[in-house]
């Protein structure tokens, strides 16, 4: 998956901030504010001080890639910047370059030539590189496979290398969460019973909204369901069933849970004063909930009219 980069509202300048999550479970860690001064050992320093944990004994990743010596990119000391690491645990005590080298043949031939030798007794340098990659676990012997914990790492730093795990932790519960958590179009790659399944299908629109697509056809006309991916991605009006893509109170719901509706609902509706009235108090502030971080943020003064509506829009 892309870096995450998330850029918040612009109000007045702040400073950087640097969230540092754990590579293995997911959980945030530490918060930094770096100065434009810094360099990577300056970054080093101060998450191990927030975490306790040595320099020597982590690895920061923006992404799936190591953190480069020298000055912090530009985007991550910038003023309002908020950039997401993650933290992978390594072992100062392995071999030069050990690590490294099993990366390195990873990326050169992915999906072919013959798999690393990595068994039981490589766990700690497998369990390093999943989080890196998780598509290391195409790499991975079979007892290594189904090690939950290593596909948990896995999932976590990409949820469509659940696809990698074997039948049996593809039906866990845990490690399905934790894969549609990363990426919600996940959902489209797991047992049809875990579409079907709220909790599940829940945690995916919290990542992306347009998942709503493989729920279960009960989920998919579940109106409140459908409310909160819409709210999480305006674009998941597209998958709205016909009929209340045509009803006027489903609409005004939505607009009241993300101006960005009014992008997708059909012509009529946007000319309603009821809708343009909610997507104004949306904009306002005033809706049933609140923007994204990753939408655009719109004026508060936002005004429908004819000559003013969006594209009309295929069904």
């Amino acid at each position: 998956m892309a870096p995450s980069m998330d850029a918040a509202p612009k109000t007045s300048d702040a400073a950087p901030k640097i969230r540092v999550v754990c590579g293995l479970t997911g959980l945030e860690l530490c918060e930094v504010e770096p100065s434009s001064a810094w360099k990577l050992p300056n970054l080093i320093a101060a998450v191990s001080v927030a975490t306790t944990i040595p320099g020597r004994a982590m690895r920061l990743l923006l992404g799936s890639s190591p953190m480069k010596p020298g000055a912090l990119p530009a985007q991550m000391v910038a003023a309002n910047a908020s950039v997401r690491l993650r933290l992978v645990r390594v072992d100062p005590h392995w071999g030069a370059h050990k690590l490294e080298e099993v990366l390195e043949e990873l990326v050169a031939d992915p999906g072919g030539g013959p798999k690393l030798s990595l068994g039981t007794a490589d766990r700690a340098i497998a369990l390093a590189a999943v989080q890196h990659s998780g598509a290391m676990l195409f790499r991975c012997s079979e007892e290594l496979l189904h090690d939950k914990e290593l596909v948990l790492a896995a999932v976590r730093e990409n949820g469509r290398n659940l696809t990698f795990a074997p039948e049996a932790l593809q039906r866990d519960r845990e490690v399905v969460l934790a894969a549609v958590r990363s990426d919600g179009e996940t959902l489209s790659l797991v047992r049809k019973e875990f579409q079907d399944d709220r909790e599940v299908v829940e945690a995916a629109l919290e990542e992306d909204g347009e998942a709503i697509r493989h729920a279960s056809i009960v989920l998919r006309q579940d109106r409140a369901m459908l409310l909160a991916a819409i709210q999480r991605t305006a674009a998941a009006f597209r998958h709205v069933p016909t009929l209340l893509q045509r009803d006027k109170a489903f609409c005004v719901a939505a607009a009241r849970v993300n101006g960005d509706a009014l992008h997708y609902a059909p012509q009529d509706i946007r000319s309603d004063k009821d809708f343009a009235l909610a997507v104004q108090a949306y904009w306002a502030g005033k809706g049933d909930a609140q923007p994204h971080p990753s939408t655009s943020m719109r004026r508060a003064g936002t005004h429908l009219t004819k000559d003013k509506a969006p594209p009309q829009r295929s069904y």
